[in-house]
């Protein structure tokens, strides 16, 4: 029977399985050959991977940098269209401040000399027409041809315009509106179709497109101001925006960029560019998906002339912010993709370079390796052959290498060495055991060799003083022969049991003389050569057992200490307790693993809390807890963001050896349970139960106080602002024009009189502040009395022509009072001029004096002015004392609205209240009540309650 035959592919596995076996042999026998494979991986191995790799990874990053500088030039081309916009606004609202216009519109001029206007101001403003429209968008004059009397389409600007807002926008229109806008419109629309469908886009225009209306007047007409730019096949606007975003030079290989306009994906215009396709091309049905459908920006490849470009679309919108159009912008790609090939294989070859010479280091570093270590090898055969002269000798690299054949070298010099000295050491050793000997016979300590049934073998003579014996006798004794405290059982048992680890105990030992004494015994068994014995060191602790009586007597002290400043600390945390208990500001302490250990009453209520809802958060909770409390434009920081702060602020005050704890507050705003403004510090702590202590503060009445201010602030500049702006114009008035002399002095009596109530208002702002800084500090008190300080006032008042002066009441007994006689006057004065100045129909003005006692302000006086006056309403009087508030809205009352304040704070000052009646249309009473001053022993007499 013939052989079986093999199929055709086992000769060529078992070829390779001797090959992987004969490489494993190598690889496992020879490190010369393990050096060798190694040296070449990294020019076989690492260098394909490595340029795979770079050719990924670096062809991503450098398409991720072109599309942001494409994305940048996008941004720029619409940033540049809405400056031009923004620009043809702003032309068109100068325009009809112009004198010109105005001019010729009020006069009614011909529509010539209107459209020669509009000609030269269109021109001057670079813009394609320029359009006078009345208010219902019937055209009255244009730069561009439209005849009088056309009517303008619907517009978004017209529409603002005719509202009186001036604004610019894009709109689009059809070819027939167009023509009320120019009449050389039509010709810029006409382009070659691109399919059918795509063709009435061709028939549409896009304007940037700006109105405004004239200055309104008495006899003035209502009309307003139209005028734009259109943008199909707008070659000088788009070149100029090309050269903009990619000026010459930018892009490689002398390479241009293209900026194009679409509507309805059809393009309108574009910048010149050798190669690119002409208006009326139509954009990818993608870009247009994308852009005006979605609102996206798109960013991608596209062929333009046979050419693949970078290009990016983005949406014009109109005035409603619907989408319109599209501007694109776009580089040839090409020029970039030979740069990144140039630079792949430069760094490809200075790789593979590098690879190479490394390999050839490593394989030359290898056999060098080998070499050596076969000199090695061959000293150690020498050596094990009985050669003990053998060395490797010196090595010619003093490397790792070199320093292992050195060490071996004196390591066979120490092999040598110590058969040497292998005789000295059998001297050392008998010298040992006679040291050893005479340390037993010296120890301080007894040391007692037994038997393993008690017995003594042997005894030092420290051990036997200790028992009173000597050496001798302690050879015939037993170990519960001088054991006063375990029976002989005991013992016994104790010796069976006693292993090599040994046993500490105390016990009684009985001396010969029958007395004892207390002492300390180490037992443990140990073995010499063959036998067994129990070796016992002895100790006397009378002195220790003294030294423990007393330490014993230390500890008692120390426990009553322990216990009496256990209790002053308990007293300490009640103080404590109670201190955060009491404090109107909250505090939170956190423990070690930054949770919530404690947080006192007034936190809880500051943030209408309860203590379950709080004790045991960790800091994040806690943040997101108080973070839902707060309004959204003033949140509660993180106590990680508070702790990061407070780290940042103490290392810079390290290095700059400054300390500001105020730049560690935070504000945040609570919404619930009350609006409050709060205040919050961090502490960190390195006690073993607190991490950081959180500091709360309601700081509510300090923020409105500065809120205030800034009303006050803002309310004051427009009350100086008002007769400044009066000044200001009549003065310019004067300046620009000649007024006879009656109209030139009634306008300085303006000016004169506007000035005076500025200079009023300054003044009795200053008289305000200053009473206000002060406190009183510089008030002059003296003892006067109020009849005498109101007689003085109602002297100096000069009361409204046709009016009579209030006549002074009678009293016969003085009524004093500790003031300052000059505020006081200023008070009086202030309540009586406005009496008479709201009565403006007449009316008599009265005075009274008043008495009044309670317990709780004792005596007062008083003076009440009464008026027949307009009166004010309850709301009115509520607000009478504020800054610059005046009851009366006609303004035919002059004022500052400053009176009341500064009665009030003088009054105040002063120790007294002021006291306001009033009734809408039947007058007012005000009461001044100060505090009644003290009588004189024998020369005054008190006024009766």
């Amino acid at each position: 029977m013939p052989p079986p035959v093999l199929p055709s592919s086992v000769p060529s596995l078992v070829t390779a399985v001797t090959t992987m076996a004969r490489w494993h042999q190598a690889w496992t026998g020879s490190l010369r050959f393990r050096l060798w494979v190694l040296g070449l991986v990294p020019l076989l191995v690492v260098f394909p991977i490595v340029i795979g790799v770079l050719v990924w990874v670096g062809g991503a990053q450098a398409n991720h940098l072109l599309l942001l500088t494409l994305r940048g030039n996008l941004a720029g081309s619409h940033n540049y269209l809405n400056q031009v916009k923004t620009d043809v606004g702003w032309r068109v609202e100068q325009l009809v401040k112009t004198e010109r216009l105005n001019q010729l519109i009020r006069d009614h001029a011909p529509q010539k000399d209107i459209n020669e206007a509009l000609t030269t101001a269109a021109k001057g403003g670079r813009l394609d027409f320029l359009l006078i429209a009345s208010a219902d968008g019937t055209v009255l004059g244009s730069s561009s041809g439209v005849a009088r009397g056309s009517v303008l389409p619907p517009s978004y600007v017209v529409r603002q315009a005719q509202m009186g807002v001036a604004s610019a926008a894009y709109e689009h229109f059809k070819w027939a509106a167009l023509a009320a806008f120019s009449t050389e419109f039509s010709d810029r629309l006409f382009l070659p179709a691109p399919s059918p469908e795509r063709a009435p886009a061709l028939l549409q225009g896009l304007l940037i497109n700006a109105a405004a209306h004239f200055p309104l007047a008495v006899n003035d007409p209502d009309v307003i101001l139209v005028g734009g730019i259109l943008l199909n096949q707008n070659a000088a606007l788009m070149e100029h925006m090309r050269e903009l975003i990619f000026p010459v030079g930018m892009l490689p290989d002398d390479t241009q960029g293209i900026v194009t306009l679409f509507m309805d994906g059809v393009r309108i215009a574009a910048s010149a560019h050798r190669g690119a396709d002409a208006a009326g091309a139509v954009v990818q049905p993608e870009v247009l998906e994308r852009v005006l459908q979605q609102g996206e920006t798109w960013l991608g490849q596209v062929v333009l002339a046979d050419q693949s470009y970078l290009a990016g679309y983005d949406a014009i919108l109109d005035g409603h912010g619907q989408r319109i159009g599209l501007i694109g912008v776009g580089f040839p790609y090409h020029p970039y993709q030979r740069v990144m090939s140039v630079l792949l294989m430069l760094v490809a070859g200075l790789l593979a370079l590098a690879m190479l010479v490394l390999s050839v280091l490593f394989l030359r570093a290898g056999r060098m390796l080998t070499t050596r270590l076969r000199a090695i090898t061959s000293t150690m055969v020498a050596v094990g052959q009985g050669d003990r002269t053998a060395r490797v000798g010196v090595p010619q690299y003093d490397d790792e290498l070199g320093q292992l054949m050195r060490h071996f070298d004196a390591l066979l010099d120490t092999i040598a060495r110590q058969a040497a000295e292998q005789e000295v050491a059998q001297h050392h050793i008998a010298e040992e055991a006679s040291r050893r000997r005479a340390l037993f016979e010296h120890e301080r300590d007894g040391v007692l060799v037994l038997n393993p049934d008690g017995s003594v073998f042997e005894a030092n003579p420290r051990a036997a003083a200790l028992l009173g014996c000597n050496t001798a006798m302690m050879q015939q004794m037993h170990l519960h022969d001088w054991d006063a405290h375990y029976s002989r059982a005991e013992v016994t048992a104790l010796l069976n049991e006693v292993g090599e680890d040994g046993r500490f105990l105390e016990t009684l030992l009985r001396r010969s003389d029958d007395s004892t004494f207390p002492a300390e015994l180490s037992i443990s068994r140990v073995r010499w050569s063959d036998r067994t014995f129990v070796l016992v060191l002895l100790r006397d602790i009378t002195e220790r057992h003294a030294i423990q009586t007393e330490l014993e007597l230390y500890r008692l002290d120390l426990e009553r200490l322990v216990v009496h400043r256990t209790k002053e600390l308990q007293d300490r945390s009640e103080q404590l307790n109670t201190i955060f208990a009491l404090s109107p500001d909250g505090f939170v302490l956190f423990n070690r693993r930054r949770k919530v250990a404690f947080a006192n009453r007034a936190f809880l209520h500051m943030l209408g809390l309860e203590s379950e809802q709080v004790i045991g958060l960790d800091e994040d909770d806690f943040s997101t807890l108080l973070a839902q409390k707060s309004l959204a434009q003033a949140r509660f920081p993180t106590v990680a963001a508070l702790r990061a702060a407070y780290k940042s602020r103490r290392q810079s005050e390290a290095q700059h050896q400054t300390s500001n704890d105020h730049e560690l507050h935070r504000l945040f705003e609570l919404a619930a349970p009350a609006h409050r403004m709060i205040e919050v510090l961090i502490r960190l702590s390195e006690t073993a139960t607190v991490s950081q202590i959180l500091y709360f503060r309601d700081v509510t009445h300090e923020t409105e106080v500065d809120r205030m201010k800034s009303e006050f602030l803002s309310t004051a500049a427009h009350e100086l602002r008002t007769p400044m702006t009066s000044v200001y114009g009549y003065v310019e008035l004067l300046r620009m024009r000649e007024f006879d002399a009656p109209k030139r002095n009634q306008l300085l009596e303006t000016v004169s009189r506007q000035s005076e109530l500025m200079s009023s208002i300054i003044n009795e702002l200053l008289d305000l502040a200053r009473i206000e800084s002060r406190r009183g500090k510089d008030f002059v008190v003296e003892r006067v009395a109020l009849q005498e300080v109101l007689a003085e006032v109602v002297a100096g008042y000069k009361p409204p022509a046709e009016r009579h002066a209030p006549v002074l009441p009678q009293s016969d007994v003085p009524l004093w009072v500790q003031v300052d006689r000059k505020k006081l006057q200023q008070a009086l004065l202030n309540i009586l001029s406005n009496a008479y100045k709201y009565s403006p129909q007449g009316g008599q003005v009265q005075l009274h004096y008043c008495h009044a006692h309670t317990e709780a302000q004792g005596a007062q006086v008083g003076v009440q002015v009464q008026d027949d006056g307009i009166g004010m309403t309850p709301e009115q009087l509520n607000r009478v004392c504020e800054r610059f508030y005046r009851a009366d809205s006609s303004g035919q009352i002059q004022g500052t609205g400053l009176g009341m304040s500064i009665v009030k704070e003088i009054v105040e000052l002063s120790g007294g209240h002021l006291q306001i009646d009033s009734t809408l249309g039947a007058g007012t009473t005000v009461t001044l009540w100060l505090p009644a001053a003290p009588p004189l022993l024998g020369t005054e007499t008190t006024p009766p309650a």
